[in-house]
């Protein structure tokens, strides 16, 4: 998490040296963060110069994505580990579940909610019955940590798209007479636009 907002500062002040005051890493770390995040992203983020560094076309893309996550997250004693822990807890709503569907250990499941409950502190979770539930601020969280994660994977697709492959999801909600007749002709003319793009279709879910 930190080496995403390192990223960020670096764009913004332009220098790894400024980058690492204000996340309070070293320049070493931020230089191997950066090209580990660099290599896993598969295109480098800055062009290096006698005098600092510059964004590249990627960078300039992400760092609103990463400005945009961070704000939902909110601090930056969250790590990412911490942020994949709870969500999956929320999402599954007990231990055991989300560690067989994640194939995370249970006992780093816990470390890792109840040190973000520490950092944070605030209370999450709370036991009910054989499961957990979120509390006020859990559900609160959650939200704010989905939406953070929505922003990082909207800027993997458009980091994908800089490559020249489309990737990611187009979510559609339309009312009745919109499906039956305008819908249709859409999808059809987007997906002639775009023929690899592959279309789904799920139950309509009102709202309570």
């Amino acid at each position: 998490m930190r080496h995403l907002y390192a990223a960020k500062e670096i764009c913004d002040k332009g220098s790894i040296s400024a980058a690492a005051d204000a996340v309070n890493l070293t320049q070493p770390a931020i230089t191997q963060g950066l090209v580990k995040l660099e290599t896993q992203l598969g295109q480098p983020l800055f062009e290096r110069h006698t005098d600092g560094m510059s964004p590249t076309p990627a960078a300039t893309i992400f760092a609103p994505r990463i400005e945009a996550a961070l704000a939902n997250i909110g601090s930056t004693r969250v790590t990412m580990a911490q942020v994949r822990a709870f969500l999956l807890v929320a999402e599954y709503g007990s231990y055991p579940t989300a560690s067989a569907m994640s194939g995370l250990a249970q006992p780093s499941l816990h470390r890792s909610v109840a040190n973000l409950a520490i950092a944070l502190k605030r209370k999450l979770l709370e036991r009910r019955g054989k499961g957990m539930a979120l509390t006020g601020q859990g559900r609160t969280l959650a939200r704010s940590f989905r939406l953070a994660k929505a922003e990082l994977v909207a800027g993997l697709s458009e980091l994908e798209a800089l490559k020249g492959r489309e990737t990611g999801t187009v979510a559609i909600g339309a009312m009745p007479l919109c499906r039956a007749r305008l819908l249709p002709k859409a999808s059809h003319n987007f997906t002639r636009l775009i023929p690899k793009a592959r279309s789904a279709s799920s139950k309509a879910v009102m709202p309570n």
